[in-house]
């Protein structure tokens, strides 16, 4: 079955909501924070939701959630450009290229400057990034380790040129 990945639309938010309950549960040995009274972690999704500076996508694969991303303004490492806000596929549909997919799907959706983060201890995330960043990049990308600061963890930082899909040769959906 075909993935689709694409910009999320208002009646996608719902699951975009839970899909970050889940990873927000997942990294919670490396992530420290608490679940509130009603056992959720939240995440205000109201400026993804206006879709001016900060944007949400999604993977889907039929009627099926696959994964979702968020995207917010460079803050981290750089004054303008795009941040890879968070980042999350299901379990299920890990290592068989609707990561990649979305990845490349989000890339694509903001050229220009980016930097994308992961925490110190999630070593997974890191070797994902280094591997879709490199081989998108075609090895043109900085990585920093940050110690200091208000986040702290391994960044890549890289250009996404504004130039037609076809003249990189990315696909966009996965069989």
């Amino acid at each position: 079955m075909r993935l689709e990945t694409r910009k999320a639309l208002p009646d996608d938010f719902a699951a975009v909501q839970q899909m970050l309950e889940l990873y927000q549960y997942e990294l919670s040995d490396i992530w420290p924070q608490d679940a509130d009274a009603q056992a959720l972690y939240g995440y205000d999704l109201t400026r993804h939701r206006l879709g001016e500076r900060f944007h949400a996508h999604v993977a889907v694969q039929g009627s099926q959630y696959v994964g979702c991303a968020l995207v917010a303004p460079a803050a981290v490492t750089r004054q303008a450009g795009s941040w890879m806000e968070q980042f999350f596929v299901l379990k299920r549909y890990r290592r068989t290229g609707a990561g990649r997919a979305l990845a490349e799907h989000v890339l694509r959706a903001h050229p220009g400057l980016w930097e994308v983060g992961q925490m110190p201890q999630n070593h997974a995330a890191q070797a994902f990034w280094r591997q879709v960043v490199g081989a998108f990049t075609q090895g043109r990308y900085t990585e920093l380790t940050l110690t200091a600061g208000s986040w702290q963890g391994v960044v890549q930082q890289f250009e996404v040129p504004a130039e037609p899909l076809a003249d990189r040769g990315l696909r966009r959906a996965t069989q």
